[in-house]
């Protein structure tokens, strides 16, 4: 999926991006009070490409319901960022084109 398809998906579910600064970050998704919003930290992406890995992780958090707060134990942190993982992975790489590949040992 090419990354103006991510803002736009974010757009379409009313999910604001802010450019914020973070601290050994590059991305965050906020669900507050029925509130969605990812922050994004522009000035730690080297390529598009870590642009886009970003904001779809951040996206899974929101498609896949896995948010957690600041006080979330580690598993509860892990699992959720599992899941936001999982749909970054699918939506970047989806199925047909990854067996393409390995069909021919890309």
């Amino acid at each position: 999926m090419k990354l103006n398809k991510l803002y736009d998906l974010a757009e379409k579910e009313n999910i604001k991006i802010y450019d914020w600064q973070i601290e050994d970050c590059n991305g965050i998704y906020l669900n507050y009070d029925k509130i969605n919003a990812i922050a994004l930290n522009y000035d730690e992406f080297g390529t598009y490409i870590e642009e886009k890995c970003t904001l779809a992780h951040e996206l899974g958090h929101y498609y896949y319901d896995a948010s957690y707060s600041l006080y979330s134990d580690y598993n509860t942190i892990s699992k959720q960022e599992y899941k936001a993982k999982k749909w970054s992975y699918y939506t970047l790489v989806p199925y047909k084109k990854l067996k393409s590949a390995i069909k021919n040992r890309y």
